[in-house]
């Protein structure tokens, strides 16, 4: 599956300071971990990922990175991801899509479709993950929002940070990345906008996303 603007959004927005075990679910290639490795340099990460080819992917190129020695792997549905260890901050790109058509191609359908990991079971599972100060970053469809934020605070989950998303200045915004915590906060909500009317990249999105890029935007 190819890098988006998705992973490469939650990837930036992550804050790792301080956290020292992190759990990357649904890992894909392995780029949020890679992110979030190199932004943070005590950090280990443990990556789930269910389809064969991405995991395989992931492997090769955590052993290529400069972060190897504190990153894994699992080959597993995270639904029967077993571990002692809780984890004080979690993260994930999930497969989202609820009303759309599934993808004929199993791997994308499995990737990106929420039949593959319902939402409810996913942040119970998220919940009992966590230690009790850990943090969660998911990046997720805005329209989805509040349907996502009714199952987080059903599984012990509060938002207390939002960014919305937009692709341009004066078009809605149609992604959301949240901050989730098991303790109630004040809500912070920003809004973020990735390209100018012109296409180009606005001076934000350089900015948040500079060190994950070999060249200028």
């Amino acid at each position: 599956m190819k890098v988006g603007t998705d992973s490469m959004l939650l990837g930036s927005f992550i804050n790792s300071a301080n956290k020292k075990f992190a759990l990357d679910v649904g890992a894909g290639s392995g780029v949020l971990s890679l992110m979030v490795a190199q932004k943070n340099n005590e950090i280990k990460i443990d990556a789930v990922e269910i389809d064969k080819l991405s995991m395989k992917e992931c492997v090769l190129n955590f052993e290529a990175s400069a972060w190897s020695a504190r990153l894994e792997v699992f080959h597993t549905d995270y639904l029967d991801f077993k571990i002692d260890q809780k984890y004080d901050l979690i993260f994930s790109n999930p497969p989202y899509y609820q009303s759309t058509l599934v993808s004929n191609d199993d791997r994308k359908a499995t990737a990106k479709h929420e039949r593959s990991l319902p939402i409810p079971v996913f942040l119970k599972k998220v919940s009992s993950s966590l230690t009790p100060d850990g943090v969660v970053w998911i990046i997720i469809p805005f329209i989805d929002r509040h349907s996502w934020e009714k199952n987080a605070e059903q599984s012990g989950l509060f938002v207390s940070k939002e960014t919305r998303v937009s692709g341009k200045k004066h078009k809605k915004p149609n992604r959301i990345i949240l901050e989730l915590k098991k303790r109630k906060n004040n809500l912070v909500s920003n809004h973020f906008v990735i390209r100018n009317d012109n296409g180009t990249y606005t001076d934000a999105y350089i900015e948040l996303t500079k060190e994950f890029h070999r060249k200028e935007l």
